[in-house]
């Protein structure tokens, strides 16, 4: 697929699946220069990169000594990655994603260079970008990342994130990799591998998942658990980070409330438990505050779920 052939792939699969967020962000397919790959997104110029033994990523080596500066293609800067995902057989359609290049710096700085070569030297990295089940998700690995080598819960990105992209930049936030609502893909998929693991996080085989189970509060626990002793399992799904985790505490004590009134049983009851499930639990704050209120925390084997979801 040449260059120009990927810019039209991806602004139509835009203008078809987006058209409201593509009139939301003024999109344009003009480009501001002679690179056939650029067009612009909220006034700010996005660059197309296709496939061609992996996908070529032009970065700033200012990055390494702590600039900011965007990335430069053909003597002109650039704010948006727009990747263009074509389905060669592979997938059941095109895709495409998009980032800002501050979540492409927060990516290269994050490399840690596994073949020994850090890279730092050249302005041009090759990266590799697959789809999960579903093509709803995938997963992005640098070249020198051997496929399954320690998989990083934030390289889990949303496909065709257009939509997203309005959402957030309306609310003023940095457009990575996160899905709808604010929700991050990464959550997402901790989320569904728990709700489809039971025996992995103490729950019997029979226990009955319910994914956003909505309370009458119109709070909306992660996972909850039926059907299994006890009666009731409220699990509040963290990716990494100890405040995040802590607040996920907060949130499990909330949901253990609501789940024993929302079934009729009394609030200090044996037969609701809630539980904190994240990648990394080892933090000595959230230890303490899980103890003091009996919200045990189980960790996840990263490996293991992002390896089920390929």
């Amino acid at each position: 697929m040449k260059l120009a052939e990927a810019k039209e792939m991806v602004l139509g699969l835009i203008f078809a699946d987006h058209p409201d967020a593509a009139k939301t962000l003024q999109v344009s397919p003009a480009s501001p220069d002679a690179d056939p790959g650029k067009f612009v997104i909220g006034g700010k110029i996005a660059r197309v990169i296709h496939r061609f033994s992996g996908w070529h990523v032009p970065i700033s080596i200012g990055w390494f000594t702590g600039g900011y500066d965007q990335p430069v293609i053909h003597k002109a800067a650039f704010y948006w990655y727009a990747f263009a995902i074509p389905n060669l057989g592979r997938y059941r359609a095109d895709h495409y994603f998009i980032c800002d290049y501050l979540q492409m710096r927060e990516w290269v700085l994050a490399f840690t260079a596994p073949l020994g070569k850090t890279h730092r030297d050249h302005d041009d990295w090759r990266s590799d970008l697959r789809l999960y089940p579903g093509e709803q998700t995938g997963y992005f690995r640098w070249g020198d990342e051997p496929h399954g080598s320690n998989p990083q819960p934030g390289r889990v990105f949303e496909v065709d994130n257009l939509a997203t992209i309005a959402m957030q930049t309306l609310a003023g936030q940095q457009t990575g990799n996160f899905g709808g609502g604010g929700e991050s893909a990464a959550h997402r998929l901790l989320k569904m591998y728990v709700a489809g693991h039971p025996l992995e996080f103490g729950l019997s085989a029979a226990a009955t998942p319910h994914v956003e189970y909505l309370f009458a509060t119109g709070d909306r626990v992660d996972v909850m658990f039926e059907n299994h002793l006890p009666d009731r399992t409220v699990i509040e799904v963290e990716v990494e980070g100890e405040r995040e985790v802590c607040i996920g505490i907060h949130q499990a004590i909330k949901y253990r409330s609501l789940a024993a009134a929302d079934a009729g049983y009394p609030l200090l009851t044996s037969r609701v438990r809630s539980l904190v499930v994240a990648y990394s639990t080892d933090y000595p704050k959230a230890r303490e505050l899980a103890d003091r209120y009996d919200i045990p925390l189980i960790s996840a084997s990263r490996e293991r779920v992002l390896a089920a979801a390929l």
